[in-house]
């Protein structure tokens, strides 16, 4: 039956629609940009004060200077200058302090970014030594350190014996009658070359030979 009356071709789907954008959602604003529109806002505003100033001197020595329909002009504009500085001082206060706010939220977002920045790098070197850790077989670093504390001991053991005195005992009755008997010997032999240098040999009268010791005689 298709065969004969054919089929209904199908229509392909239709795309849909990219969702509306929610209003709710805040556009989220560059603090940068903002800054530096202020600025030169600010920049504006004290260029233009500085102006009426000198426009506001000029009128002010005109007024001075001159009488009746000129003088009365030139105080009146002296005084709308005046007020046109007034305005503009205040938009200029106003514009100040919201570039101090805008100064104090991008100090604030600064700070948020280093922090959040600073976080990030320690979880990535939290993350490393977690997996150095893995490679770390604690089972062999608890033998290993108990291989060096027994290489400590030994080799402490070590120096004690290279250090150990050999010497052997003395009995110390016994060093001073030695030290007594090597004190009298001394004293003998000092005594002794004295004596022999006091007895000269000489031969009496009767051709016999006799010693002269002077403490003899």
């Amino acid at each position: 039956m298709n065969r004969l009356f054919g089929t209904s071709k199908q229509e392909p789907p239709k795309q849909q629609p990219p969702p509306p954008p929610n209003p709710q959602q805040p556009k989220v604003l560059d603090l940068t940009e903002q800054q530096k529109r202020s600025e030169a806002k600010v920049q504006e505003l004290t260029e233009q004060i500085q102006e009426l100033d000198k426009q506001i001197s000029e009128q002010y020595l005109k007024a001075k200077n001159s009488r009746g329909v000129q003088q009365t002009t030139a105080k009146s504009r002296a005084v709308m200058l005046l007020k046109r500085k007034k305005m503009l001082e205040q938009q200029l206060g106003q514009m100040l302090n919201n570039q101090m706010t805008l100064d104090q939220v991008a100090f604030t977002k600064e700070n948020i970014q280093n922090t959040i920045e600073m976080a990030q790098a320690m979880q990535q070197v939290v993350a490393v030594q977690k997996e150095a850790f893995k490679e770390i077989d604690m089972d062999k670093l608890d033998d290993l350190m108990d291989d060096m504390e027994d290489m400590k001991f030994e080799t402490d053991y070590m120096n004690e014996m290279m250090n150990r005195n050999y010497g052997c005992d003395i009995d110390e009755s016994e060093l001073d009658r030695e030290m007594a008997e090597i004190e009298n010997d001394m004293n003998f032999n000092a005594f002794q070359p004295q004596q022999q240098q006091q007895q000269v040999p000489y031969q009496s009268l009767n051709g016999q030979k006799q010693v002269y010791n002077p403490q003899t005689n």
